[in-house]
């Protein structure tokens, strides 16, 4: 038996002779693998999953084209939530830390939003609407809401992560302003900078203390929302 297990982060030429077996059932290099709905590449590029994404709600485009006349906002709305919003918030936490140059990247929402803009409304106008916000702004969102959890709501975390992060008062007993904020390691390279446990208590830092210090995990939502649209 043969089973298509992924193997990653190393070169084609480093594992030509490559032989590795777990119980007998032998680990073949593929170029990606789809893992609980994400599709994940050899060079974690997260193009291949991208372009699933894209092609899954670009085909929205047309019927909401058709038929944007026809109904009201609300049911645009519904339909939103319910045939598009799923697929974009699938492992954005992760998929959104790729490079923004990417084609695909930047047409995920524009497309859907722009075939039923009516009188010309201003995109920020739509995602105000809809309670939801542009693809770069959702993935830090997304972080900050495990954040929030981390520092009000541990429980609710599954268990990897109740040590993920750290703050500066587990560090030192030092009476300061910041004794509060996650702590920071310098990362020494790009991919470093990339990494949720990096990214997360940056943008964590850097929330308004008013924002931070809400523990109500639905206001806290509506709050940083406004935030982020806000400040983008």
């Amino acid at each position: 038996m043969v089973k298509r297990i992924s193997v990653f982060g190393a070169q084609k030429k480093d594992l030509k002779d490559l032989n590795l077996k777990i119980n007998d059932t032998k680990i073949l290099q593929v170029e990606s693998c789809k893992y609980m709905g994400i599709f994940i590449d050899s060079k974690l590029s997260w193009q291949q999953h991208i372009d699933f994404v894209y092609k899954k709600i670009i085909k929205f485009t047309g019927i909401i084209y058709k038929i944007c006349t026809k109904i009201d906002n609300e049911l645009l709305k519904t339909l939103y939530f319910a045939f598009v919003y799923p697929y974009l918030l699938c492992g954005i936490e992760i998929y959104g830390n790729t490079t923004h140059i990417y084609p695909n990247w930047k047409y995920l929402t524009t497309k859907y939003y722009g075939s039923y803009k009516r009188d010309h409304t201003h995109t920020t106008d739509l995602y105000k609407f809809y309670d939801t916000l542009p693809l770069s702004l959702l993935h830090n969102y997304q972080i900050l809401l495990l954040l929030h959890k981390f520092v009000h709501h541990l429980n609710k975390l599954p268990s990897v992560f109740r040590c993920y992060f750290m703050q500066n008062r587990s560090i030192h007993r030092y009476d300061t302003t910041e004794k509060c904020h996650m702590h920071l390691v310098a990362p020494h390279t790009i991919y470093g900078k990339r990494l949720i446990i990096y990214k997360g208590s940056q943008l964590w830092n850097n929330l308004p203390e008013t924002l931070k210090s809400v523990q109500s995990m639905d206001a806290f939502k509506t709050e940083l929302r406004d935030y982020l649209i806000l400040t983008s």
